[in-house]
């Protein structure tokens, strides 16, 4: 099952954002205060459903973070992410909906020191008016990424699987 090219790379690239600004000397204001991140980020893509077809998605994935830095010097990013969207089966016409739990996760950037993230969630797209069992596709995302002392992802690992319901 060939999956979408917009789940490869989002975790990444909000994880090199937190990266950047925590190891380039970019500093929030103290804990008290934080700096908001607030994107909504439209997609249009595609992959295949567990109904068989290929499926073209429009849709928005909505992530609302704060970043904040402790006295140490070490930078807190937490965020929640939320995605919405509808497709359509490029040769039956079924309509489809995509869903994902709310995702929270968060993580702590120390300066000058390696480091490894890793994040899961699971998203579900769900074919309307069922023809048979087993036809909504339940995608589950791990991502595994190492940054190196001066801030280089030395590593990184997506693996994404699906499961039929």
């Amino acid at each position: 099952m060939k999956l979408s090219k917009f789940w490869l790379g989002w975790s990444r690239s909000v994880l090199m954002l937190a990266v950047t600004l925590g190891f380039y000397g970019w500093t929030p204001t103290p804990v008290s205060a934080g700096v908001e991140y607030n994107e909504r980020i439209s997609f249009i893509d595609d992959f295949d459903a567990c109904s068989g077809e290929r499926v073209s998605i429009d849709g928005v994935q909505h992530i609302v973070g704060r970043f904040t830095a402790d006295g140490k010097g070490t930078l807190h990013f937490g965020f929640t992410r939320n995605t919405i969207g509808t497709g359509i089966g490029q040769v039956s016409g079924d309509q489809y909906i995509l869903t994902d739990a709310v995702a929270r996760s968060s993580l702590e950037i120390v300066p000058g020191q390696p480091q490894t993230f890793l994040e899961q969630y699971h998203s579900r797209f769900i074919r309307r008016g069922e023809a048979f069992s087993d036809d909504d596709t339940l995608i589950h995302f791990l991502s595994k990424i190492t940054v190196s002392a001066n801030g280089e992802i030395t590593a990184a690992v997506e693996i994404q699987s699906v499961e039929c319901k």
